[in-house]
């Protein structure tokens, strides 16, 4: 999981040197990226089934081909986070 938090870290940083992107782009990977911590650091028991967390695997694939565009290295960051949680089994 360590592969997952580092891509993580890496979407943080390039979501922070973002600075032209939308307010609404910028909230929705906020908030998924919120609940993604909080179901990483959660227990097994208390994250539910993974389909929550594929549910906010097509959130990020979403938000990255809306943002391919005009921010590719956001959308690349986004990319690799599901890349991650894919490896990871989430």
């Amino acid at each position: 999981m360590s592969d997952l938090h580092e891509r993580l870290a890496g979407l943080h940083e390039a979501l922070a040197g973002t600075r032209s992107l939308p307010a609404e782009e910028r909230q929705l990977v906020e908030t998924v990226l919120a609940d993604l911590q909080r179901l990483l650091e959660a227990t097994p028991q208390d994250r539910g089934e993974a389909d929550q967390a594929g549910e906010h695997g097509d959130t990020l694939e979403s938000a990255a081909v809306r943002l391919e565009a005009g921010h590719p290295s956001l959308a690349t960051a986004l990319r690799s986070v599901i890349d991650a949680l894919g490896k990871a089994g989430i």
